[in-house]
Formats: structure tokens, sequence, C-alpha cells
């Protein structure tokens, strides 16, 4: 459990920025929808999970714990989505619940490329 708290704190930190900027740019103006495509997403969500998933295997977790992290830091572009687009900005559930599973993920994908690259890299 140690392992994921040291390989998630600063992807958490990181990840609360960011998104708070997105929710906060595009409640400031909507038209930023348009240019925050999942092209322009999925490098973010690949990167942040790959952080995860490698720093908790660095931090002594196995790659299991890796992938675990993936999916806590997935929940994050989920609970965006659903509570921030969706309910409070009036995005429609099914454009808000497609973009919560892109964003979950993207993230779990590269906690596993992380992870693994992690696991294979140990001597």
């Amino acid at each position: 459990m140690n392992a994921l708290i040291r390989g998630l704190t600063w992807p958490i930190i990181s990840l609360l920025l960011v998104g708070g900027s997105h929710f906060a740019a595009e409640a400031i103006r909507p038209e930023l929808a348009t240019a925050f495509t999942p092209p322009a997403l999925m490098p973010i969500y690949l990167i942040a999970g790959l952080w995860s998933g490698s720093r908790t295997l660095a931090a002594g977790g196995s790659f299991i714990h890796g992938i675990l992290a993936g999916v806590v830091l997935g929940l994050l572009p989920v609970a965006l989505q659903v509570v921030g687009f969706g309910l409070i900005l009036g995005r429609p559930a099914d454009a808000a619940s497609l973009a919560a599973a892109f964003g979950f993920l993207g993230i779990v994908w590269g906690a596993v490329l992380g992870a693994g690259y992690a696991q294979a890299s140990r001597p």
C-alpha cells in the first residue's frame, strides 16, 4: 500500500491541477470543448498512467500494483467528466460517459505500459 501512495501522490496532484484548469477553462469559454479532442487528451492520459505505473514499481510495488495505480488514477477523469462536465456544466450524459470511459482507459493503458516497462527494466 505504501508503494501505491508514493507512486500516486504526484500524478494525482498533477491531474487535479490539469483537470481543474481544464474544467475552469471550459466553464469560462465553453467553445474550448471543440479544442479538447481525444487526440489532444490521449497523450496526457497515457503519460499520467505511465508515470503512475512506473513510479509505483520504483516505490517497491509489483506489476499488479502498477496497474492498480492506473485504475485509481483513472477514476479522476471519470469524476471530472461525469460530475464536472456532465452534472455541473450540463454536457449530455452519453457524451460525458464516453469521455469518462476514454479517460479511464487511456490512463489504465498508460499504467500497464509504465508498469511493464519498469518491471522489464528491473535488474
